[in-house]
């Protein structure tokens, strides 16, 4: 099963930044104290892989960027996104037992025909995504076909959508709460209006101001600011930043005969660079934290 990242620093970041109490984090998942939370986050365990929608929920955050998957979805992961445990779902969908659903996902048993519909809506998937998680389950490689880079437009109303639940807030609202934040009119209505509008980040911004409206952005909405490129840009950007240190280093950056990926070397200096990372997030823990 190829699980989803779960990052706790990144957790407790995201927690600060909606100002919610371990306790308020761990009220929004049904749990009863805020223990499993603060264990989350100090790393003495992860939450279930069924809990992770509802943790996306509650901060805001789309679960596909909050905790990334490596790899394709086989049928625990379709129900772990959906949000329920395999009894739960066995319980909701009258053509299927735990028993069986279990088969199902060990890969060891297809599930009955009759069953595939009812658990495709309640996982809120289709029933060929379904049977492609299915088939995972059982070893066999079902690729997925390439989304399309998302726009800018698409990717802006996303993080509008979540950082306003309330509803559609004016261009002029957008633009003031993300200039409080970053404490300097780094973006004006206008701006905002036709980045919702899908204008090209360029035709908006000149020189500098790209780079500042960015950075803004990005301190508001709790994201990089490399979430506000073009998908493809942004690729490219991430390899050439990664072949600058391939050359400041002066170590080769793909591997021999250049068909394994990125080289020993390179990765080593990438797991040294998280780590520092980490430790420094480590550092910024504030005191108390694990009774918030």
């Amino acid at each position: 099963m190829p699980p989803r990242r779960f990052d706790r620093g990144r957790l407790r970041e995201l927690r600060r930044a909606a100002e919610m109490r371990q306790r308020d984090l761990a009220q929004a998942l049904g749990l009863g104290s805020h223990v499993p939370v603060a264990s989350w986050e100090n790393g003495k365990s992860f939450p279930p892989a069924e809990k992770l929608p509802g943790i996306a929920r509650a901060l805001g955050r789309d679960l596909d960027l909050l905790f990334p998957r490596d790899g394709d979805p086989d049928l625990v992961d379709v129900r772990c996104d959906a949000g329920f445990t395999q009894g739960r779902a066995a319980d909701l969908v009258d053509e299927v037992s735990s028993y069986r659903l279990g088969a199902a996902e060990r890969g060891e048993r297809r599930l009955d025909e009759i069953a595939v519909r009812p658990l495709a809506e309640l996982y809120q998937v289709s029933v060929d995504e379904l049977l492609a998680a299915q088939d995972r389950s059982f070893g066999e490689l079902v690729p997925v076909e390439p989304s399309r880079p998302r726009t800018l437009a698409e990717k802006f109303t996303e993080l509008v959508q979540a950082a306003f639940p309330e509803g559609p807030p004016s261009s002029a609202d957008v633009a003031a709460a993300v200039n409080m934040r970053a404490g300097s009119e780094a973006i004006n209505s206008a701006e905002v209006e036709a980045l919702r509008a899908g204008v090209p980040s360029e035709e908006i911004f000149t020189g500098v101001a790209r780079a500042m409206a960015f950075e803004a952005l990005g301190l508001y909405f709790n994201v990089s600011p490399l979430h506000f490129e073009d998908d493809r840009a942004m690729e490219r950007r991430v390899l050439d930043d990664i072949r600058y240190l391939a050359e400041q280093h002066q170590i080769a950056l793909a591997a021999r005969g250049g068909e394994g990926g990125l080289s020993d070397d390179v990765v080593a200096v990438l797991s040294r660079l998280v780590a520092d990372e980490f430790r420094e997030h480590e550092g910024r823990q504030m005191p108390g934290e694990s009774s918030a």
